[in-house]
Formats: C-alpha cells, structure tokens, sequence
C-alpha cells in the first residue's frame, strides 16, 4: 500500500536554503477518483496541485489559504485550499475542461485566513502567463520570499526551493532572486535524479536529500479533506432561498439535492429546512 503524501522540510548544510519536498502521488490518486477530469485537463490540475500545496510550509499553525483562478482565456476556474497541518480540497471547473493552457488571461487571487483576525487577499491579473510564472509571482508578491518551484513530470512530486532570510549582522550575503535560481541550477540534476525514482517511503526520502547534503527538519501529512456539511450547504442556500422563494424546487417536490464541488457529497434539504434558516436571521 503506497503511504499517505506527505510534505518533507528539509535544510542544507550552510542553513542558507529550505527545500521542501511533497510526494503526491496518494493525494493525486484521491483527486483522479473524485474528479472525472481526463487528459490533459488533468494534467493542468496535476500540476497546479502539485506546484501550490507545497505553499502549506508558509503557513503557522491555525492559518489556511485559499489559491484561486479564474481564467477567461481559456475559460476555467480552479480552487485550492489547504491548512497548516495538510489537509486541503480543490476543484477544477468545467469537469470536461480537457486542454493544458501554457499561459492563461485572468484573475489569480490568494486568500489567507488567520485565527481570530481579519483575512488578507492579494489578486494579481495574469495576462498570457504560464502556471509556473504565476506561482513564482504569489510566492514574491504575496508571500514576500525568495523562492522557485520545480515540478515532477515522471513523479507526483513537486519542491519548493526557499532560500533563508539572512541573520542579524551578517555581511556578503546575498539573498535575491538570482541566488535562488544558481543553487536551483545546483540541485537540478540531483533533484530530477530523485524524482526519477519516484521514492514514497520516508526513511528512503530522507536518504535519498541526505544524499545531496540536506537534513530533514519535519514532515506532515497532506490529505484532501472536506469541510463540507449540510449546515454549511443550508448557509449557503440560503440567501438564494431568501431571494428566489420557492422557485428553487421542482414543481411537486419538498427537497432538492444539493453537492458538493469538492468531495461530490449529495445532501438532500428541504423546503422546511430552508425556511427555518430563514426565519433564523429575522
């Protein structure tokens, strides 16, 4: 049985640089089964996963973040979202988007949500670029750090390479964008030299970046979960309901199923459901 995904931190020797390694194939797994997007329209939701879950290593404990596009040309809407401890649900729109866009016009909006304060959005309009430019522009606009992403096309894997912010007092260092890309340039062979071996054990993980002079740091679990509820479909419906009344239900019928984008559960709410929900707010 392949082990649940997992997103590896790992540190070099010179703790000048952070690598962070996800291995996503049980996650990839879950999203094949859930979404009946084929061709290469999931090889894009492949790779969008792949390239923005390892953001979770930005987050502290209790933050989420919401990473989402929407692209006129071509039309799609993708949504991803993702906690600090791993778990994270995400759609693509319209099922049978079946295209890999190698640049996208639209919006790209990142969302993070902190407990117990007010959340922050960033939106960047994206005109003629590529996923992978796109996600470098969120982790330096958005996030504010020096950093490249480099994608697995043999494996379900994915690194975030971020380099280290440097420390009071120090001199000669030199923390910008080109840094990143030299060490990037450093690892590329060994890093596609991993991803080769599409390696999903831990202790063979951490041999393999010892191997390359990095030392593990931590690990966590990256699942798709859904916060799905029927109370939270019925606080949804509900402002539909307040405006559209009846008109909501077939002709003849007490209920109307409801599902979900994320997960595909099917929740069934009733007329009396709706109206107690309404008369909640009054």
């Amino acid at each position: 049985m392949t082990p649940d995904s997992r997103l590896y931190t790992f540190v070099d020797e010179s703790r000048e640089f952070v690598l962070h390694f996800l291995e996503g194939q049980t996650l990839i797994q879950e999203l094949a089964l859930l979404h009946p997007i084929r061709r290469a329209g999931f090889a894009y939701f492949r790779d969008v996963v792949l390239s923005v879950q390892p953001m979770i290593a930005l987050l502290k404990q209790g933050e989420q973040f919401g990473f989402y596009i929407d692209s006129e040309e071509p039309y799609f809407r993708l949504k991803l979202e993702a906690s600090h401890h791993g778990t994270t649900r995400c759609v693509l729109v319209p099922e049978e988007f079946q295209e890999f866009p190698e640049a996208m016009h639209g919006l790209v909006r990142v969302q993070k949500l902190y407990p117990n304060n007010p959340p922050y959005e960033s939106v960047l309009r994206a005109q003629g670029l590529p996923l992978r430019e796109i996600v470098n522009h969120v982790l330096s606009d958005s996030y504010q750090v020096k950093s490249a992403i480099m994608l697995s096309q043999t494996s379900d894997q994915s690194v975030l390479l971020l380099q280290l912010p440097p420390a009071p007092g120090t001199e000669d260092y030199d923390y910008s964008k080109a840094a990143v890309r030299a060490r990037r340039e450093h690892f590329r062979e060994p890093l596609l030299g991993i991803f080769a071996r599409a390696l999903h054990h831990p202790s063979e993980i951490e041999e393999a970046f010892e191997g390359i002079d990095f030392q593990l740091l931590a690990s966590r679990p990256v699942r798709f979960h859904c916060y799905c509820t029927k109370e939270r479909m019925i606080e949804n419906l509900h402002p539909v309901y307040q405006h559209q009344g009846d008109q909501l239900f077939e002709t003849g019928m007490d209920t109307l199923e409801v599902v979900c984008e994320y997960c595909k559960s099917c929740y069934r709410i009733s007329r009396e459901e709706l109206g107690r929900a309404v008369n909640r707010t009054h």
